[in-house]
């Protein structure tokens, strides 16, 4: 038996504190959007604050859809059944201290669930990685998001029914990511494959996905512009579902190899930013420490009270930061690492 599946993608832009202009009107577009017998299933990246979040799902559920909810912004709607849904936030998460970021505190991840069809169940992923902020030789946040795909890739790979991804991968298609995430999930870029490449980000680049193993897609296109309810085009499939297993999973070794060296690279700079830091915190409690001392043998108290203050301060961020956010980061690309030891 054959089913048929249409399934939108769209990053919704819904951030905080007027970072998003006119947030309140395009979510309220967006939820009439949803009334439109357009697709089956919607999912949703950067549901980051509470209107939005409230905005879209009664939408939704006027449009008897029903609602999946997960961390890091990501939000399912879907005309079928729903079950076996779970968010998993990825063990690599940034740079905690780059806080001008929102990505470490945004805690993104994949959210998953399994669609019941007519053809039997469908395993959909929606998933929101890492941003790329500078170009592609000063990205501090590559390994990063390699580690997020290799998580990503490891869990697909696992799932035993057919599967689609969909979401704001945030990689371009020539970008090493791209290539350990196609080399390590068996996943299949129809658009790439039709050569249907249009931007979704910007004037030329194609960052959001929907990526298929097992399903046939029939037809794929940019269906909301960029600029009509986000800074993000969005893309519509649709998908031709029958009975059966997935293809299994060949690993590429290619991709293995390229995710091992930059999950180790990554790994090596974060312990590299970690012996800086401590260096760092020693230092500035040294400096704490002796305008602490001169305060209180000096009369200029105030002076010295305050620079014992700063000095004292910085040796306890420093500390933390080195002591528990890039501890907890080099844990997290080793952590990473071990999955590829079973792909």
């Amino acid at each position: 038996m054959t089913a048929h599946l249409r399934i939108a993608t769209l990053n919704v832009w819904a951030l905080p504190w007027g970072i998003a202009p006119k947030r309140r009107e395009r979510m309220e577009a967006l939820g009439e959007r949803l009334q439109q017998d357009e697709a089956d299933v919607w999912a949703f990246q950067e549901v980051w604050t509470d209107d939005a979040r409230a905005t879209l799902e009664a939408a939704a559920r006027r449009a008897h859809l029903r609602v999946a909810h997960g961390g890091g912004g990501l939000m399912l709607a879907s005309a079928l059944p729903l079950a076996d849904v779970r968010f998993t936030q990825y063990a690599c998460r940034g740079i905690a201290t780059h806080v001008h970021r929102g990505d470490w505190a945004g805690g993104k991840g994949f959210l998953s669930a399994r669609v019941e069809t007519a053809a039997g169940p469908l395993r959909l992923v929606d998933t929101h990685l890492h941003a790329q902020y500078v170009p592609d030789g000063e990205d501090p946040f590559h390994a990063h998001r390699v580690a997020q795909v290799v998580e990503l890739a490891h869990s697909v790979a696992g799932f035993s029914e057919p599967v689609v991804v969909a979401g704001d991968l945030n990689l371009r298609e020539r970008r090493p990511e791209y290539a350990v995430l196609m080399g390590l999930s068996g996943l299949r870029d129809e658009a790439a494959a039709r050569g249907h490449r249009e931007p979704t980000s910007g004037s030329d680049t194609r960052i959001d996905y929907i990526l298929t193993r097992g399903p046939r897609m029939e037809e794929i296109r940019n269906f909301i512009a960029r600029g009509e309810y986000s800074d993000h085009g969005g893309v519509w499939a649709e998908l031709a579902l029958g009975r059966g297993s997935p293809p299994v999973v060949q690993t590429d070794p290619v991709a293995l190899a390229l995710a091992r060296r930059t999950l180790a690279a990554g790994r090596d700079d974060a312990q590299r930013r970690r012996a800086q830091e401590r260096a760092l915190a020693a230092g500035a409690a040294l400096v704490g420490a002796g305008s602490l001392a001169a305060a209180r043998l000096t009369r200029r108290r105030l002076l010295f009270g305050a620079g014992a203050a700063l000095g004292l301060a910085a040796a306890g961020l420093w500390g933390v930061s080195a002591e528990r956010w890039i501890a907890e980061e080099e844990a997290a690309f080793a952590q990473v690492s071990a999955l590829l030891d079973a792909a």
